[in-house]
């Protein structure tokens, strides 16, 4: 009974933390979140957040390695065979896994949010798409013109939902990006 007692406080306190970090870092950048800032946002001692983390660049590294691990099970479960083509279904589940943690996307990919995790994703992103360049026998040498495009492309459509108030549903996303994805693919069939 206890040790449910103690689990149950640790994931509050390290809940009222990650919200308080979340809410802080869509004010400023991380380098000017202090840890006594954020102990007192989340109401908790200073010496907790210790017991938790090293310093605020150990939490977000904790916090964006939960959702870049959600992000890499996503695409570890999508079967991209030959016969499934279509995008749509890793792509609603790509979004709806933003749309469950629409508040750190919105803060890492805000004004003062952490580009580093950006790259992390879109590098995972590339490395899986040139997979599947390669096994349906598409053009290589457009390859990299194709991933900037739809990366940065899906990035910014993320962006703009993102300050948008995620107003559109994560299915509508998914149907979005998959018409544009499509017919980008049509282009540089062999």
């Amino acid at each position: 009974m206890d040790k449910k007692k103690t689990d149950r406080r640790v994931r509050r306190t390290k809940t009222r933390l990650t919200e308080g970090l979340l809410h802080l870092l869509m004010q400023k950048d991380i380098k000017d979140i202090s840890v006594r800032e954020l102990a007192e946002y989340a109401d908790i001692n200073r010496c907790t957040f210790y017991l938790h983390y090293k310093d605020i660049y150990d939490m977000i590294e904790k916090i964006e390695e939960e959702l870049f691990q959600e992000f890499n099970e996503i695409l570890d479960a999508a079967d991209l065979s030959e016969d499934s083509l279509n995008p749509d279904p890793v792509l609603h589940n790509i979004f709806d896994c933003l749309y469950q943690n629409q508040t750190a996307v919105a803060a890492f990919l805000g004004p003062h949010g952490d580009r580093t995790f950006l790259n992390k994703i879109k590098k995972l992103l590339k490395e899986r798409m040139y997979n599947i360049w390669e096994e349906h026998s598409y053009q290589i040498e457009n390859f990299e013109y194709y991933n900037s495009f739809i990366i940065s492309g899906c990035i910014g459509m993320v962006e703009f939902w993102a300050q948008n108030g995620f107003q559109k549903s994560p299915e509508e996303m998914a149907q979005l990006s998959t018409s544009m994805i499509l017919k980008g693919m049509e282009t540089f069939s062999i």
